[in-house]
């Protein structure tokens, strides 16, 4: 072979080889736009512009069920005039397989996506529906928008990894509150995400400007309100959650796991007080607040207090510490972890826990809460191990709310369990605080935490604990427990116990103040 002949093979093979590699790694990115100035019968027009599949064939999702709720919503059942084009502007052919999910021949030649969405809920109120999660669901008028991405945007199943991009196109007064990356300009804004997990976890308000910013040592914490009723209520419920902040600040330690945060609270105007309702679901950094009350603010900062709480603890558990199942979760055939008695449980016991511990609550009012909940349990099943009503949740409805009873009165025994062991030491607030540290941000093997609990806390007796109550299903050691702090339980009443020893006395100021 020539000499030029061999350098032209060279270069052709060269070039060849480049292209076959720039096919491959060619970047798809989802690029979705909206616009609210054009709603029309509660419904959005979607288009997603996106390019650079493989595959002969592609499903297209909407999430049957996300992360922090236990039931099935089937997002797709909003979802109408589902289209998708090629380069040309040629229709493809598509095939519905199920109410969340689409199928797409020649998915090479896919170029963009259109589709309608309708609204979930028109309007926050005491007309219950049995199962339905509208924290977790989109709310759509002229005045405000309740924007759950979950709802309005999909993904290509095998496809769930690729960096977004968010247009949307909104009259000239709205403002839009999230912790997104976001660029905000007169008429529409842009918001990106690493990926579909990140885009779903971040739920956008607009509505008229009414945000006020709480700065705080390690954290900036954004409150942004909606109310029906045209009011500004920003301000006195950021005065209200300022101390509560820096409260819970301070039972952790003075380490956040996050270093901003979004409340977003959309308050529902009631005629009176004989239905108040209050709903909230948790995100890394935001949670989503839906009130159903008086135009009273200290109503409103009185059930605020008790939802951003619980949904501000979530950043540790499941946010910050969990299992495989929940980072690689699955929108559409979720596989559960068996670890609600922490993510919900021991969440639900923090917020009892740290009013008593900083000294926003007396002993009454704590034990008040032990009480009720005591009491309240007593309505579910007792046979049902916590373990396994986690890893079913969703057949197990009737059940669930017991994560937030008995998950709770779990952790309760095992915080006086382990500080009798540690001296009054050593409680779960630390045994979650040192899990935290040891799997520095990595995600555990289900079947894995309960030894590694042990481990980290080195106390073996754990174990047995572990066995009996949570994946066992013995009846919780209430009595004992609160005996050993000096505390009887009479008549469902939680009292001090006569003749009250010192060592009563110093475990039950080590677990409470």
């Amino acid at each position: 072979m020539k000499r030029t002949t061999l350098l032209r093979f060279i270069l052709a093979v060269f070039i060849g080889i480049s292209q076959t590699v720039n096919g491959q790694t060619k970047e798809i990115r989802y690029r979705y736009e909206t616009s609210l100035k054009a709603l029309s019968n509660d419904k959005l027009a979607v288009r997603l512009k996106i390019e650079g599949f493989s595959e002969d064939s592609l499903t297209y999702c909407f999430p049957k069920i996300i992360p922090g709720i236990y039931g099935a919503m089937n997002f797709g059942q909003y979802i109408s005039s589902f289209e998708v084009f090629d380069k040309k502007g040629k229709k493809l052919k598509t095939e519905k397989t199920d109410v969340n999910s689409w199928k797409i021949q020649d998915a090479q030649r896919i170029a963009s996506v259109s589709y309608l969405v309708d609204d979930a809920w028109e309007a926050f109120d005491d007309k219950m529906i049995g199962g339905f999660y509208r924290s977790a669901a989109s709310s759509f008028s002229d005045s405000s928008f309740v924007i759950t991405p979950n709802s309005l945007f999909g993904y290509f199943r095998g496809h769930i990894n690729h960096p977004i991009e968010v247009s949307i196109r909104k009259g000239i007064n709205l403002y839009p509150a999230t912790s997104l990356k976001k660029t905000v300009k007169p008429d529409h804004d842009l918001f990106l995400a690493k990926d579909y997990h990140q885009l779903v976890d971040n739920p956008i308000l607009y509505a008229l400007p009414d945000t006020t910013m709480i700065q705080l040592p390690g954290i900036s914490v954004e409150v942004a309100c909606y109310s029906t009723s045209g009011k500004r209520i920003s301000k006195d419920i950021a005065e209200y959650i300022r101390p509560l902040l820096i409260n819970q600040t301070k039972y952790l330690n003075n380490k956040l796991p996050v270093d901003h945060y979004t409340f977003l609270i959309y308050h529902s105007l009631a005629p009176n007080r004989t239905h108040i309702i209050g709903d909230g679901l948790e995100h890394s950094n935001s949670t989503l607040i839906l009130l159903y009350m008086p135009l009273d603010i200290q109503t409103i900062r009185q059930n605020i207090y008790g939802i951003a709480s619980h949904e501000f603890f979530h950043t540790l558990m499941p946010l910050g510490l969990h299992s495989v199942e929940i980072e690689n979760y699955d929108y559409n055939e979720p596989v559960f972890s068996k670890h609600l008695w922490l993510y919900e449980g021991m969440t639900e016991y923090f917020t009892m826990h740290m009013p008593i511990k900083t000294g926003l609550h007396t002993e009454k009012e704590f034990f008040k809460i032990i009480e009720e909940k005591i009491s309240d349990m007593k309505h579910f099943d007792p046979k049902l191990a916590m373990t396994d009503l986690s890893l079913h949740p969703m057949e197990m409805q009737d059940q669930y709310y017991n994560v937030y009873l008995k998950g709770a009165l779990i952790n309760l025994c095992l915080d006086i369990k382990l500080r009798e062991l540690s001296g009054g030491e050593y409680g779960t607030k630390d045994l979650v605080l040192d899990l935290m540290a040891h799997y520095k941000g990595k995600a555990f093997e289900d079947k894995q935490l309960f030894p590694e609990m042990i481990n980290v806390s080195e106390y073996p007796e754990v174990k047995e604990f572990i066995s009996s109550y949570i994946e066992g299903t013995e009846a919780l050691p209430l009595e004992e427990m609160l005996l050993k702090v000096g505390l009887k339980m009479e008549d469902g009443k939680i009292s001090e116990v006569e003749n009250i020893t010192p060592e009563q006395q110093k475990l039950r100021k080590d677990w409470l103040h």
